[in-house]
């Protein structure tokens, strides 16, 4: 079949023809935006004409969208586009969780034990008095001494305080505070305000059976008045130390007697002084073999109070700009980030000890005189029963301080009355109970750069998220130390006696200033659900309308972090020149967190 076409034929050359002639038209007459033809000319007419924003090019405009953009991947083409410039977000939440403690023993690691301190005191201090009661006497120490042969390790007495354990970690809590926008091809700003804080309280006294320590107050007066009669005796006045320990006897015999309570001066102090801890110190005494063996030093013992404190304050700020997804596909999105960072980490360490300055072993060990009379004891004897929590010798008193009666005195209970006293005081120029301190702080100020990853996985119903930076920052940290009375403190020779022109002579105090790099690992993932529209309180406040719940768990690093505890050269002599002194310890600053919030996204 076959069709004729003429009449686009004519129809084109009428208009080519028609070209030719000129066409008549009124002129067009301009108006600024927001006026409009009123038949004369413009005239403005107010909230009329275009938005700002809708303005021609280059401006945006009203017919086309704000981001427009076309990918390639796999194999396709994808095109994504929007009409938000700026999409903001605000986290907040709550920290819980737990930070690092130390990994350092408190004490001088190459110093003698306590036991091992003793122990040549022990073997020697009785000769004369027959075989079998040194024999006795060599075996007081037996369960507390180590027997690496047989693998076996014995019960601590005054014993060093360790912070590796698993269970030493300090409980802490805090608030993250993030803000930020994302950009309409997804990149964006984050701004990010993060504290952290968390204490670890160590009192040895609150793991004693509870059994123990039912007379503190009265113990602490007897103490007083141990020591009274001690100076008695010393200055000549025996009638008046004689006079002294008969009233504080009958004193003794008035206490009530119920449960846990003794009305014999013997039985009041074996329950109420404790064996507590010990630090250990190089007294200036420690040697070093050619094969690298080190022998010498103590162990300071406490009976009255043995405490450890640490506390850890975190503070920080980041900024940091999120790139566009270098990974978008479906619903997970991945971005890479970088940015700067800066911590300031302040961390402090306290041991606190209060020491009766009484020698103390049982009457069956040895021979007895009250309030200073037996001068063949030592002051640095501190015998208690071993601590297996079982009262042994069945006298009403677990754990006993001065060791445990075999026969006689103490059997059938406690409050049998007893001539002799088992408790003694050696001192006269100090004040007893003795109280030692140390305080060991580090203010550690870091900053630096950080670069890492931000991911997400989700939608508007449930939303993962989750980010991995590393940092390196510079470190620049001051670190101060302070402290009274650390010394083999039994020993009046160790310390230096007070005067009018010098109050705490056993005082001291140093301080350090360093400054290295320190790496930043950070971890966190968080989840997001609109579930404040199911509370049925909350639900009615606007400010949750768009709100989401937001739960996670993060980690941070902090390497070279100054380990306040471990930053300590534990030595102490006074009279020979010997205090503590600043010797940092480096670890690694961990905290880990569960973390319950709020975002908005608007």
């Amino acid at each position: 079949m076959r069709f004729k076409h003429w009449f686009s034929a004519v129809f084109s050359t009428s208009l080519i023809a028609a070209s030719t002639f000129t066409a008549q038209a009124q002129s067009p007459m301009g108006m600024a935006p927001g006026m409009a033809y009123d038949g004369y000319g413009g005239a403005p007419m107010p909230g009329s004409g275009p938005p700002a924003s809708y303005s021609p090019w280059p401006e945006t405009s009203p017919y086309q969208t704000s981001f427009s953009q076309q990918t390639f991947n796999g194999g396709l083409w994808l095109k994504s586009e929007n009409n938000f410039p700026r999409r903001y977000l605000l986290n907040i939440e709550y920290l819980m969780g737990r930070t690092r403690t130390s990994d350092s023993i408190v004490g001088n690691t190459d110093a003698r034990n306590y036991p091992q301190t003793i122990q040549s005191q022990i073997g020697t201090q009785q000769q004369g008095g027959g075989g079998g009661q040194q024999g006795q006497q060599g075996g007081i120490l037996a369960p507390f001494l180590d027997n690496e042969a047989n693998g076996r390790v014995g019960f601590q007495l005054f014993g060093k305080f360790d912070f590796s354990k698993p269970e030493r970690k300090m409980n802490n809590h805090g608030a993250r505070v993030i803000w930020g926008y994302d950009r309409a091809d997804d990149s964006g700003v984050r701004l990010g305000f993060l504290t952290n804080q968390g204490t670890f309280n160590y009192d040895a006294r609150e793991g004693l059976p509870a059994s123990r320590d039912t007379q503190r107050e009265f113990a602490l007066f007897l103490i007083e008045q141990l020591h009274i009669i001690n100076e008695l005796n010393a200055t000549g006045n025996i009638a008046a130390a004689a006079q002294l320990q008969s009233e504080l006897t009958q004193l003794a015999a008035q206490q009530p007697t119920r449960v846990g309570r003794f009305n014999d001066i013997n039985d009041v102090l074996a329950n109420n002084i404790d064996n507590l801890g010990g630090i250990p110190l190089d007294d200036g005494t420690i040697r070093t073999f050619p094969d690298g063996t080190k022998v010498g030093g103590v162990t300071a013992p406490y009976d009255l109070e043995f405490q450890m404190k640490l506390r850890s304050e975190l503070y920080g700020g980041n900024a940091e700009c999120v790139m566009s997804p270098v990974l978008n596909w479906g619903s997970l999105r991945v971005r890479p980030t970088f940015g700067v960072r800066y911590f300031y980490l302040k961390e402090g360490f306290r041991f606190f000890g209060q020491d009766s300055g009484i020698a103390y072993t049982s009457s069956q060990q040895q021979g007895g005189g009250g309030g200073g009379g037996n001068q063949t004891l030592s002051p640095d004897i501190k015998i208690h029963a071993t601590p297996d929590r079982i009262d042994n010798d069945l006298d009403g008193i677990v754990d006993n301080a001065g060791g445990e009666s075999s026969g006689g005195q103490q059997q059938g209970g406690g409050n049998q009355q007893q001539d002799q006293l088992n408790f003694f005081s050696f001192h006269d120029h100090f004040q007893y109970p003795i109280t030692s301190y140390l305080n060991s702080d580090a203010d550690q100020h870091l900053g630096g750069g950080e670069v890492g990853l931000t991911y997400d996985l989700g939608g508007e119903l449930f939303l993962l998220t989750g980010t991995t930076k590393f940092g390196v920052l510079a470190n620049y940290k001051r670190l101060s130390l302070s402290g009274d009375n650390i010394a083999m403190h039994t020993r009046e020779s160790n310390l230096l006696i007070a005067s009018p022109e010098d109050a705490t002579p056993n005082s001291f105090t140093d301080s350090k200033t360093t400054a290295h790099i320190s790496p930043m690992l950070e971890q966190t993932f968080n989840a997001e659900a609109p579930l404040f529209q199911y509370v049925p309180v909350l639900r009615r406040f606007s400010i949750f309308d768009k709100a989401r719940f937001r739960a996670g768990y993060s980690i941070l690093m902090i390497g070279g972090a100054t380990d306040t505890a471990g930053s300590v050269l534990w030595q102490g002599n006074p009279s020979a020149g010997l205090f503590p002194a600043i010797r940092e310890r480096r670890n690694t600053y961990i905290t880990n967190n569960y973390s319950f919030g709020v975002s908005w996204q608007y």
